[in-house]
């Protein structure tokens, strides 16, 4: 774990999501405006200070040199080696100029930009806030305390303890016999009037000559 202040400050925005690394993630954010300060390490090449410089024009945010190198950088954002990295948090970016400033007092104009910068920006966010809140509590309807009184009574609900007239207790319903007897069509010895033999059914030789002669 990084002991420098300044380190320590961008494995805090690198955890928590605000960081991008490397050549591309940072191009990206800074062509998206989604950056705040752009961080280059100190034994960086020239060509790969030559690109943070054109990425943080293009953002129009500062463009810091930090007095570590690549490998304490990578070791301080999980990485083996970082030569370049991309705060996009104001907060986290001008802490970490900050922390600079008290270093090297070269840091001074830049850490001053940033936090008047976050200043104006927390600003902006507190009055915002505000204002939603605001606008949220007078579109809100005015709820009035209605008595117990003018409240409705439920009245498909009855009192606790008691049935409905088809539960009632020693009553069944009324679809259903009392004495136990089966249905009429049901009787012990009597079949049902369409399943008795011959009852119904028509005769097919009835008034019609049979197909085989007879003897």
């Amino acid at each position: 774990m990084a002991t420098d202040p300044v380190l320590r400050m961008l494995g805090l925005a690198r955890r928590a999501g605000k960081l991008a690394y490397g050549d591309e993630l940072v191009r990206e954010a800074c062509f998206d405006h989604k950056t705040r300060c752009v961080f280059i390490a100190g034994d960086a090449g020239a060509n790969a200070a030559k690109k943070a410089a054109f990425y943080a024009d293009k953002a129009n945010v500062p463009c810091v040199t930090l007095p570590h190198g690549k490998l304490e950088l990578g070791s301080a954002i999980g990485k083996a080696g970082c030569a370049m990295c991309a705060v996009a948090d104001i907060g986290m970016a001008a802490a970490a100029v900050n922390k600079l400033a008290e270093q090297d007092p070269a840091y001074a104009e830049v850490a001053q930009q940033l936090s008047e910068k976050n200043v104006k920006i927390q600003s902006r966010r507190g009055v915002k806030k505000h204002k939603d809140k605001a606008e949220k509590t007078e579109e809100a309807p005015v709820k009035t305390e209605k008595s117990a009184e003018e409240k409705p009574k439920r009245t498909y609900r009855k009192p606790s303890g008691e049935k409905r007239p088809f539960r009632k207790d020693s009553e069944s319903r009324s679809y259903r016999k009392n004495d136990g007897d089966k249905r009429p069509f049901s009787k012990d010895g009597e079949r049902r009037p369409y399943r008795k033999s011959g009852a119904g059914k028509p005769s097919f030789n009835s008034g019609k000559r049979s197909f085989r002669n007879k003897t």
